[in-house]
């Protein structure tokens, strides 16, 4: 079994600390180092609201990828979800109940085509996910001609999903938390975990075994949709206003996350707590390379070089 925390995640046991661990130490050493403005509480708070975004997708997708599949439409879906809440308008009760159970219902569904398409139907799931991600991004701006989207009323009730802060801490950061803890223990510790790991492995033999493997499947790419469009959501929240060209492509960060966290890609093997700590190691290097007045597409750079560099260790470790 799978351990939740950070001590012994091996596939089926064995105690050894997860090697991100180590490097989301060394980086907070290293950044503190650089920068004296890094462990100032508003600096922290700022590396904790940047990666939670990105983050919650990277916990769907870490639980596809486990699967053995991989999801590359949930930028889309986060732009979608991001859409929806305010073109519902989230004032008033039922407005802001609307604002968010809407879009997490639709990204879910979203889910459950690509799953279907893929475990039912065979389909390869990059070119599935890329496909589904294409036709969101279409239907969006058609829906919105390619506007900026404004909602006409939001309520506070709704702001403050982004923009409360409880104990100093963004209120998202709370959210990821829980999120983290949930999908830790259901991947852990339940059945459904077991037997996403198991068709992961070897699908082929979980079907014989006696595990559903569509319907395990389909599941997994349902939590990555909705928690993509949870994302999406409080991105809704946080800004208030949007133009959807602006919003996505989410879905390479949070699978560079996922890769250094150490999950394989042939899947079977990976942890959610382990793409916590890759989440935290990314964002606290994009954190200091801003106060150091980097510009984004040195941030792009870097980020494509740490995902190359995952992949290349793992595979050197016969991890990947």
């Amino acid at each position: 079994m799978n351990s939740i925390w950070p001590l012994a995640p091996g596939r089926l046991g064995g105690s050894r600390i997860s090697p991100i661990w180590l490097v989301l130490v060394a980086v907070i050493v290293a950044a503190a180092l650089v920068s004296d403005r890094f462990l100032t509480s508003y600096n922290i708070a700022s590396v904790l609201q940047q990666g939670v975004i990105t983050g919650i997708v990277a916990l769907g997708m870490t639980v596809v990828l486990i699967g053995g599949q991989l999801d590359l439409s949930t930028g889309a879906i986060v732009m979608m979800a991001a859409v929806m809440a305010l073109l519902i308008g989230p004032d008033g009760t039922l407005g802001i109940t609307l604002a968010v159970v809407l879009p997490i219902l639709a990204g879910a569904t979203v889910g459950v085509v690509n799953g279907l398409a893929v475990y039912r139907a065979g389909a390869n799931s990059i070119v599935t996910t890329i496909g589904m991600q294409f036709f969101l991004i279409g239907a969006v701006l058609a829906t919105v001609s390619g506007r900026h989207v404004r909602a006409t009323a939001i309520g506070d009730a709704f702001t403050a999903l982004a923009q409360a802060r409880p104990l100093g801490i963004p209120f998202p950061v709370f959210i990821f938390a829980a999120l983290v803890i949930v999908l830790a223990v259901v991947m852990s510790s339940t059945v459904f975990g077991r037997h996403v790991y198991a068709i992961g492995g070897d699908a082929d033999a979980s079907r014989r075994s006696g595990v559903n493997v569509v319907r395990t499947g389909i599941a997994t790419f349902a939590i990555s949709g909705a928690l993509a469009a949870t994302s999406g959501v409080i991105i809704a929240a946080l800004v208030g206003h949007l133009d959807p060209t602006g919003v996505g492509g989410y879905e390479f960060p949070a699978l560079t996350a996922v890769v250094l966290g150490g999950t394989r890609l042939t899947g079977g093997v990976g942890r959610p707590i382990d793409t916590v700590a890759a989440i935290l190691v990314i964002a606290i290097i994009t954190n200091v390379m801003t106060i150091l007045d980097y510009q984004y597409p040195i941030q792009l750079l870097v980020q494509g070089i740490v995902l190359t560099g995952a992949v290349a260790y793992y595979n050197w470790r016969g991890e990947a």
